[in-house]
């Protein structure tokens, strides 16, 4: 895509567009081809149209914050001892467009304000000069952020575009969104490829986007032959088709939700098997292009590791990488919204960890109750394992490959290990006996926003069974061959042998 600067709009056409094709569902490379003098003009006005502006943010205390400086500054201004005119001469474009690059921490360049220190070290020195200080002072931080934003921004973005990055260079301008890569060009360049390709360069993709890109290609390219081959055997898809339109029992036809669900699962399934048959036909063309990756790379002198932005060579780095990288291979994405609980969910009751540890086939809603007799529309029984935190740096790699453990993301930045006994304890027999329970999951078994109800049915010491409501936190879903070992520890608890022997 190629846009002209029109002069007498000011490049208003050319950012309305880039704002259409960045919203598309579609990953595109766009060359702004501008005939205006100052293309570091143009590269700011285009990133600014990107962007949700700062003050949109503010929280209702700063605004109070706001007014009252305001007043003070007008009293100033009444006695000429401030110009708020002057605000261009210590805070620039250039300043607010480093200000807001998303490896800068505004609460770190807060703290430099403070200190006269950083970028807008002379925008403090001002205000210190009006004698202003403590949460004046702080204050006036985010005055400058919201005046110099007026005029500059729609307030109708009610959210930034996503992933948005970008470089400002003098040799090389470009941004880039989750959905598309802009670079910037003067109108005397002829050569539009080589300098898409410089700034790509300089974006310095990591080899794992690059296999993604090829993988997206390889399914726009060739994916609708390969699916073809997938669905040449119509017995299969035909009895799929009768599968998911029938209702599998009685319940299911008693209950409109149930049957729903029970037909997403299915669905599911399909989908995922699909997938697989897909990503077989074309992964010989990912693989091959993986390889040119490596070989490029040693050709280059081995610099793609970095475009990470992880240092493996850094003991603590390292180890971090190992656990997310563990967590990676053995764990799903959670899905936004509605899930059905499955095996291989890893949960939170009050400071408990537990993993649900029944087969799949028993945790749909219309299949028949275990561990209890009677049916219920309601409450859907599962078995879950107790797992208890352990500290990553006291794990050996033969604690990691023993199969007692797991790794999980507790938050996006933080994996944890999960395991069922400690480190201290992984001398004993594998066999030993571990904790589980009979749990009943509420709305059979429905998670909503990453939660769901569960009873912990409870001996209270007497004749009585309580049965405690609880409210349960998903954390992560495993995967199944993962949550499969689990299942199997309670099946080895359950039978083992050796239980009327005496100590040795």
């Amino acid at each position: 895509m190629s846009c002209t600067e029109a002069v007498e709009l000011r490049g208003q056409k050319a950012r309305s567009i880039l704002q259409s094709v960045l919203m598309n569902n579609h990953f595109n490379l766009i060359v702004i081809h501008t005939g205006e003098d100052d293309l570091n003009e143009v590269f700011n006005e285009s990133l600014l149209c990107l962007m949700q502006s700062c003050t949109t943010r503010f929280d209702d205390s700063l605004k109070v914050d706001l007014e009252k400086l305001d007043e003070k500054l007008d009293d100033l201004e009444s006695d000429d001892e401030f110009n708020r005119s002057k605000l261009s001469e210590f805070f620039t474009m250039s300043q607010y467009i480093e200000l807001r690059h998303p490896d800068a921490l505004l609460n770190n360049s807060l703290a430099e304000f403070m200190r006269s220190t950083g970028i807008l070290a002379s925008l403090s020195q001002w205000a210190k000069g009006m004698n202003l200080k403590g949460k004046d002072l702080k204050t006036f931080f985010y005055w400058a952020i919201r005046e110099f934003e007026k005029g500059k921004f729609n307030d109708s973005i009610e959210k930034q575009y996503d992933s948005l990055k970008w470089n400002n260079g003098s040799d090389c301008k470009w941004l880039r969104t989750v959905r598309g890569f802009v670079v910037f060009v003067k109108k005397d360049t002829e050569d539009l490829l080589s300098e898409l390709q410089r700034a790509l360069e300089s974006w310095k993709p990591t080899p794992s986007r690059l296999l993604s890109a090829k993988y997206r290609s390889e399914l726009v390219s060739t994916g609708v032959m390969a699916e073809d081959r997938t669905l040449l055997n119509s017995h299969v898809f035909a009895h799929f088709y009768k599968d998911i339109c029938e209702s599998d029992s009685e319940e299911s036809s008693e209950s409109e939700a149930a049957t729903e669900r029970l037909r997403e699962g299915k669905l599911k399934d399909h989908v995922s098997r699909q997938s697989e048959a897909i990503s077989l036909h074309i992964e010989n063309e990912i693989i091959k292009f993986g390889q040119q990756i490596v070989i490029a790379d040693i050709d280059s002198g081995n610099n793609f590791s970095s475009h990470y932005g992880v240092d493996l060579d850094n003991a603590v780095e390292a180890k971090k990488a190992v656990a997310h990288y563990n967590s990676y291979v053995s764990s799903l994405p959670l899905k936004q919204g509605l899930e059905q609980l499955d095996s291989g969910h890893v949960f939170k009751v009050d400071n408990e960890w537990w993993v649900c540890a029944t087969p799949s086939c028993d945790l749909q809603p219309t299949q028949n109750s275990i561990a209890f007799m009677g049916t219920s529309k309601e409450l859907r029984p599962f078995t879950a394992l107790r797992l208890s935190k352990i500290e990553i740096n006291e794990l050996s790699p033969a604690h990691v490959n023993s199969g007692e453990y797991c790794f999980i993301e507790e938050s996006p930045q933080e994996v944890i290990c999960l395991g069922m006994r400690s480190v201290s304890e992984a001398g004993k027999p594998a066999n030993s006996k571990v904790t589980w329970r009979t749990f009943l999951a509420k709305r059979n078994g429905l998670i909503e926003s990453r939660e769901f109800k569960v009873i912990m049915p409870k001996l209270d010491g007497s004749s009585l069974l309580v049965n405690e409501e609880k409210n349960a936190e998903v954390f992560s879903k495993l995967r199944y061959e993962y949550a499969l070992n689990y299942i199997q520890k309670i099946g080895i608890s359950t039978s083992r042998i050796g239980l009327g022997y005496l100590a040795i």
